[in-house]
Protein backbone atom coordinates (compact mmCIF):
# COMPACT_ATOMS: atom_id res chain seq x y z
CA UNK A 1 0.00 0.00 0.00
CA UNK A 2 1.61 3.27 -1.19
CA UNK A 3 2.07 5.75 1.82
CA UNK A 4 0.32 9.26 1.93
CA UNK A 5 1.56 11.69 3.34
CA UNK A 6 -1.35 13.97 2.30
CA UNK A 7 -3.86 11.05 3.94
CA UNK A 8 -1.62 11.47 7.27
CA UNK A 9 -2.65 15.42 7.37
CA UNK A 10 -5.64 14.85 6.91
CA UNK A 11 -6.11 12.35 9.51
CA UNK A 12 -4.16 14.37 11.76
CA UNK A 13 -6.54 17.46 11.18
CA UNK A 14 -9.60 15.49 12.03
CA UNK A 15 -8.53 15.20 15.40
CA UNK A 16 -6.30 18.43 15.71
CA UNK A 17 -9.43 20.20 17.95
CA UNK A 18 -8.40 18.49 20.61
CA UNK A 19 -5.23 19.52 20.80
CA UNK A 20 -5.73 22.76 21.75
CA UNK A 21 -6.37 24.49 17.91
CA UNK A 22 -9.86 25.20 16.20
CA UNK A 23 -11.48 26.53 18.93
CA UNK A 24 -13.82 29.50 17.58
CA UNK A 25 -13.36 33.07 19.58
CA UNK A 26 -16.43 35.15 19.38
CA UNK A 27 -15.23 38.80 19.00
CA UNK A 28 -19.19 39.89 18.63
CA UNK A 29 -22.09 38.40 18.03
CA UNK A 30 -22.04 36.99 14.17
CA UNK A 31 -18.46 38.05 14.33
CA UNK A 32 -16.10 34.60 14.97
CA UNK A 33 -12.46 33.62 14.76
CA UNK A 34 -10.46 30.53 15.15
CA UNK A 35 -7.02 29.42 14.22
CA UNK A 36 -5.40 26.16 13.13
CA UNK A 37 -2.26 24.37 12.46
CA UNK A 38 -2.50 23.52 8.86
CA UNK A 39 0.52 20.94 9.25
CA UNK A 40 1.99 17.86 11.43
CA UNK A 41 2.99 19.79 14.33
CA UNK A 42 2.68 22.92 16.26
CA UNK A 43 5.65 24.66 14.72
CA UNK A 44 3.81 28.12 15.67
CA UNK A 45 1.93 28.87 18.78
CA UNK A 46 -0.22 30.53 16.94
CA UNK A 47 -1.56 28.18 14.16
CA UNK A 48 -0.70 29.21 10.77
CA UNK A 49 -3.76 29.10 9.37
CA UNK A 50 -6.89 32.00 10.63
CA UNK A 51 -10.71 31.73 10.11
CA UNK A 52 -12.78 34.47 10.02
CA UNK A 53 -16.57 33.67 9.87
CA UNK A 54 -18.98 36.21 9.07
CA UNK A 55 -22.60 35.91 10.14
CA UNK A 56 -23.94 37.55 7.00
CA UNK A 57 -27.16 38.57 8.43
CA UNK A 58 -25.24 40.63 10.50
CA UNK A 59 -21.96 41.30 8.90
CA UNK A 60 -21.67 42.68 5.22
CA UNK A 61 -18.84 42.46 2.50
CA UNK A 62 -17.68 45.60 0.95
CA UNK A 63 -15.47 45.72 -1.89
CA UNK A 64 -12.58 48.62 -2.41
CA UNK A 65 -10.47 49.57 -5.05
CA UNK A 66 -8.25 52.96 -5.40
CA UNK A 67 -9.75 56.01 -6.55
CA UNK A 68 -7.35 57.61 -9.57
CA UNK A 69 -7.77 61.22 -7.64
CA UNK A 70 -6.19 59.74 -4.92
CA UNK A 71 -2.72 58.88 -6.49
CA UNK A 72 -1.74 55.62 -4.87
CA UNK A 73 -2.04 52.39 -6.29
CA UNK A 74 -3.27 50.57 -2.84
CA UNK A 75 -2.33 50.09 0.78
CA UNK A 76 -2.14 47.41 2.77
CA UNK A 77 -4.73 45.55 4.64
CA UNK A 78 -4.38 47.23 8.12
CA UNK A 79 -4.02 50.58 6.46
CA UNK A 80 -7.09 49.83 4.51
CA UNK A 81 -9.17 48.87 7.84
CA UNK A 82 -7.49 52.14 9.31
CA UNK A 83 -8.80 54.50 6.84
CA UNK A 84 -11.85 52.95 6.22
CA UNK A 85 -12.73 51.64 9.99
CA UNK A 86 -13.44 48.30 8.50
CA UNK A 87 -13.60 45.11 10.98
CA UNK A 88 -11.36 43.37 8.71
CA UNK A 89 -9.80 43.62 5.30
CA UNK A 90 -8.32 40.55 3.08
CA UNK A 91 -7.60 40.58 -1.28
CA UNK A 92 -10.45 41.05 -3.38
CA UNK A 93 -8.62 39.13 -5.86
CA UNK A 94 -5.43 39.06 -8.25
CA UNK A 95 -4.75 41.87 -10.20
CA UNK A 96 -3.54 42.67 -13.39
CA UNK A 97 0.56 43.73 -14.74
CA UNK A 98 -0.41 47.51 -13.85
CA UNK A 99 -1.06 46.75 -10.08
CA UNK A 100 -4.54 47.51 -9.90
CA UNK A 101 -7.12 46.26 -12.38
CA UNK A 102 -8.63 43.03 -11.38
CA UNK A 103 -8.07 40.52 -13.68
CA UNK A 104 -11.64 39.32 -14.34
CA UNK A 105 -15.14 40.59 -13.95
CA UNK A 106 -15.63 42.96 -11.04
CA UNK A 107 -18.85 44.89 -10.40
CA UNK A 108 -19.24 47.05 -6.98
CA UNK A 109 -22.29 48.54 -5.59
CA UNK A 110 -24.01 48.66 -9.29
CA UNK A 111 -20.99 50.16 -10.90
CA UNK A 112 -19.12 48.00 -13.66
CA UNK A 113 -15.10 47.93 -12.84
CA UNK A 114 -14.14 45.53 -15.19
CA UNK A 115 -16.36 43.63 -18.11
CA UNK A 116 -14.01 41.36 -19.01
CA UNK A 117 -15.26 37.75 -18.50
CA UNK A 118 -12.13 35.29 -18.11
CA UNK A 119 -12.41 31.74 -18.17
CA UNK A 120 -12.01 31.65 -13.94
CA UNK A 121 -15.44 29.69 -12.96
CA UNK A 122 -15.85 31.10 -9.28
CA UNK A 123 -18.19 34.63 -9.17
CA UNK A 124 -18.83 35.89 -5.52
CA UNK A 125 -21.91 38.22 -4.84
CA UNK A 126 -23.04 40.25 -2.13
CA UNK A 127 -25.97 43.15 -1.79
CA UNK A 128 -28.79 41.10 -3.47
CA UNK A 129 -31.54 43.28 -5.24
CA UNK A 130 -34.47 41.84 -3.79
CA UNK A 131 -34.10 41.52 -0.16
CA UNK A 132 -35.20 37.97 -0.33
CA UNK A 133 -31.96 36.49 -2.16
CA UNK A 134 -28.59 35.66 0.65
CA UNK A 135 -26.87 38.13 1.22
CA UNK A 136 -23.87 36.43 0.47
CA UNK A 137 -23.16 33.40 -2.32
CA UNK A 138 -20.58 31.92 -3.99
CA UNK A 139 -21.79 31.25 -7.67
CA UNK A 140 -20.03 28.34 -9.57
CA UNK A 141 -20.01 29.92 -13.77
CA UNK A 142 -20.36 26.41 -15.54
CA UNK A 143 -23.52 26.64 -13.71
CA UNK A 144 -25.10 30.04 -13.68
CA UNK A 145 -23.83 32.70 -16.13
CA UNK A 146 -22.32 36.06 -15.04
CA UNK A 147 -25.44 37.55 -16.74
CA UNK A 148 -27.78 36.12 -14.51
CA UNK A 149 -25.69 36.83 -11.17
CA UNK A 150 -24.66 40.62 -12.31
CA UNK A 151 -28.57 41.19 -12.93
CA UNK A 152 -29.37 39.74 -9.19
CA UNK A 153 -26.22 41.53 -6.96
CA UNK A 154 -24.88 44.98 -6.76
CA UNK A 155 -21.48 43.51 -6.13
CA UNK A 156 -19.65 40.69 -8.19
CA UNK A 157 -16.14 39.69 -8.42
CA UNK A 158 -15.15 36.99 -10.57
CA UNK A 159 -12.06 34.70 -9.06
CA UNK A 160 -9.95 30.99 -9.76
CA UNK A 161 -12.40 28.81 -8.27
CA UNK A 162 -11.03 26.49 -5.60
CA UNK A 163 -13.97 24.54 -4.56
CA UNK A 164 -16.88 23.65 -6.50
CA UNK A 165 -20.40 23.01 -4.52
CA UNK A 166 -21.27 21.32 -2.77
CA UNK A 167 -17.20 20.63 -1.20
CA UNK A 168 -15.49 19.29 -4.58
CA UNK A 169 -12.20 19.99 -5.18
CA UNK A 170 -11.09 20.83 -8.24
CA UNK A 171 -7.49 21.12 -8.28
CA UNK A 172 -5.00 18.19 -8.93
CA UNK A 173 -2.04 17.38 -7.14
CA UNK A 174 0.91 20.02 -7.84
CA UNK A 175 4.86 20.59 -7.33
CA UNK A 176 3.74 24.48 -6.54
CA UNK A 177 3.12 25.66 -3.06
CA UNK A 178 2.27 29.06 -1.70
CA UNK A 179 0.63 31.12 0.90
CA UNK A 180 -3.30 31.47 0.21
CA UNK A 181 -5.81 34.01 1.28
CA UNK A 182 -9.64 32.61 0.47
CA UNK A 183 -12.60 33.40 0.50
CA UNK A 184 -15.45 30.44 1.04
CA UNK A 185 -18.86 30.12 2.35
CA UNK A 186 -20.09 27.52 4.76
CA UNK A 187 -23.47 25.54 4.80
CA UNK A 188 -25.07 28.08 7.07
CA UNK A 189 -24.33 30.63 4.29
CA UNK A 190 -21.48 32.49 6.05
CA UNK A 191 -18.72 33.74 4.50
CA UNK A 192 -15.18 32.94 5.94
CA UNK A 193 -12.04 34.44 5.06
CA UNK A 194 -9.04 32.25 5.08
CA UNK A 195 -5.27 33.40 5.42
CA UNK A 196 -3.17 30.44 5.14
CA UNK A 197 0.41 31.39 6.54
CA UNK A 198 2.28 27.92 5.37
CA UNK A 199 2.47 27.06 1.55
CA UNK A 200 0.57 24.40 -0.07
CA UNK A 201 -0.57 23.19 -3.54
CA UNK A 202 -4.13 24.45 -3.85
CA UNK A 203 -4.97 20.98 -3.83
CA UNK A 204 -4.20 19.95 -0.67
CA UNK A 205 -4.99 23.42 1.06
CA UNK A 206 -8.28 22.40 -0.09
CA UNK A 207 -7.93 19.15 1.23
CA UNK A 208 -7.20 20.91 4.51
CA UNK A 209 -9.76 23.32 4.07
CA UNK A 210 -12.96 20.71 3.87
CA UNK A 211 -11.88 18.57 6.55
CA UNK A 212 -11.21 21.08 8.84
CA UNK A 213 -14.55 21.83 10.88
CA UNK A 214 -15.64 24.95 8.46
CA UNK A 215 -18.47 23.01 6.85
CA UNK A 216 -17.08 24.87 4.03
CA UNK A 217 -19.53 23.95 0.33
CA UNK A 218 -17.96 26.68 -1.88
CA UNK A 219 -14.39 28.45 -1.97
CA UNK A 220 -12.41 30.62 -4.43
CA UNK A 221 -8.74 31.97 -4.65
CA UNK A 222 -8.37 35.48 -3.82
CA UNK A 223 -4.40 35.76 -3.64
CA UNK A 224 -1.30 33.92 -3.34
CA UNK A 225 2.45 34.32 -2.30
CA UNK A 226 3.75 37.30 -0.69
CA UNK A 227 0.63 39.08 -1.55
CA UNK A 228 -1.84 37.29 0.50
CA UNK A 229 -3.04 38.67 2.98
CA UNK A 230 -5.57 39.27 5.93
CA UNK A 231 -5.73 41.92 8.83
CA UNK A 232 -8.39 42.08 11.15
CA UNK A 233 -9.15 45.53 13.31
CA UNK A 234 -11.16 44.29 16.47
CA UNK A 235 -10.21 45.46 20.60
CA UNK A 236 -10.71 41.72 21.36
CA UNK A 237 -8.05 40.63 18.59
CA UNK A 238 -4.13 41.21 18.45
CA UNK A 239 -3.72 41.41 14.77
CA UNK A 240 0.10 41.01 15.55
CA UNK A 241 -0.15 37.73 16.81
CA UNK A 242 -1.90 36.21 13.23
CA UNK A 243 -0.38 34.42 10.88
CA UNK A 244 1.20 36.70 8.16
CA UNK A 245 1.03 39.70 10.13
CA UNK A 246 4.68 40.74 9.80
CA UNK A 247 4.38 41.09 5.93
CA UNK A 248 2.13 44.01 5.16
CA UNK A 249 2.02 44.23 0.99
CA UNK A 250 0.03 46.97 -1.02
CA UNK A 251 -3.26 45.83 -1.65
CA UNK A 252 -5.27 47.56 -4.61
CA UNK A 253 -8.17 45.65 -4.05
CA UNK A 254 -9.84 44.85 -0.93
CA UNK A 255 -12.77 43.53 0.69
CA UNK A 256 -13.97 45.05 3.88
CA UNK A 257 -16.23 43.76 6.19
CA UNK A 258 -18.31 46.00 7.99
CA UNK A 259 -21.20 45.35 10.63
CA UNK A 260 -24.77 45.44 9.14
CA UNK A 261 -26.88 48.15 11.01
CA UNK A 262 -30.54 46.86 11.73
CA UNK A 263 -33.11 49.00 9.96
CA UNK A 264 -34.86 52.05 11.16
Amino acid sequence: MKFSWAGLILAVLLVWPACGFGQWETLEEGLEVARFDSGLRNTNPNGDLVVLRLDMEKWGLRAFIPEESDGYKGRSAKRWCELGNLTAAINAGMYQADKVTHVGYMKIDGKVINSFNNDYLSAMAFGPIDPAEPNFRIFDLDEITLGEISARYRTVIQNLRLIKRAGENRWQPASDHWQEAALAEDYNGRALLIYCDRRWSMHDFNEIILALPLGVVAAQHLEGRMQASLWIRHPDMDASELPGSKARPTLPNILGVTKRHPPE
